[in-house]
């Protein structure tokens, strides 16, 4: 199968994505089929479907702040361990890639008007209206996907939307932002190097916990069968497409009770 920007702006709008919404998009692009333009195809046509007050947002995560020896659990001496986080690059905006969020939101990153959020680890990628205001502040010392962070003001614009293209709940990251909302919540603390025009030190922060598969997957099922998601496909592509903020009020929730149940303490 075989989509120009004309035939996505089409599936969008049959999804239900109008002009003027906000739309955060997690996206597999092979899963569509062959998307003409590829990355910057996809992008447009997102553009071409929320126009200039809409917006678009993806995540940024990026690994350029990790600790390596952490990050890859290896094990090394004290010396070794030294040398190698002296040399770890810290994160910058323009430089650190979002690679491991996928091919669209890498490219997206580089689109004019694009506005990346400044934590080291988990930024937040912006188009479209208030964008600036939307991307900060963002500390690296508090919760990376707490309420005073992009992640949790998008949840109080107006008509945003979670937008999942051929991939599934594991992939939402907005449920990140409901699990730093919860009373109980698993976490961990990270280690992180500031940019250089940070000051470059290593600092300790706060953050949730990965969940690998063990909650998303299921509050996302649950909150489908509130019949408050819409399906369908773009191509090949199952997709998802729900209102951001409901989405985290109900998983935050969700994930309180099922954390209490599992005697995970309050924070």
């Amino acid at each position: 199968m075989t989509l120009g920007k004309d035939d996505l702006v089409r599936g969008l709008r049959t999804l239900g994505v109008a002009t003027g919404d906000g739309v955060f998009c997690h996206v597999a692009l092979g899963q569509i089929g062959h998307v003409i333009g590829g990355p910057r195809g996809l992008i447009e046509a997102l553009m071409s479907a929320v126009g200039p007050e809409g917006l678009i947002a993806m995540p940024g995560f990026s690994t350029d702040a990790y600790d390596p020896v952490e990050l890859l659990d290896m094990t090394v001496s004290e010396a070794d361990h030294a040398r190698i986080r002296a040399q770890v690059p810290g994160f910058d905006p323009v430089l650190s890639n979002a690679r491991s969020n996928g091919s669209v939101p890498e490219a997206f990153r580089h689109f004019p008007g694009v506005v990346r959020s400044l934590h080291p680890t988990s930024s937040v990628l912006l188009w479209g209206a208030n964008a600036a205001t939307l991307a900060a502040p963002h500390d690296a010392h508090g919760w990376a996907t707490g309420p005073d962070t992009p992640w949790g003001r998008l949840g109080g614009r107006a008509r945003m939307k979670v937008l999942l293209i051929g991939v599934g709940w594991n992939r939402c990251s907005a449920l990140h932002a409901a699990e730093s909302r919860a009373k109980h919540r698993r976490t961990k603390t990270r280690h992180l190097k500031l940019a250089p025009d940070q000051g470059g030190a290593w600092i300790e922060a706060p953050d949730v916990a990965d969940d690998l598969g063990r909650l998303f997957p299921f509050v996302g099922a649950e909150w489908e069968a509130t019949g408050n998601v819409r399906t369908g496909m773009l191509g090949g592509a199952e997709c998802r497409v729900t209102d951001y903020g409901a989405l985290v009020e109900f998983a935050s929730e969700w994930i309180d009770q099922r954390n209490a149940a599992d005697g995970v303490p309050t924070q």
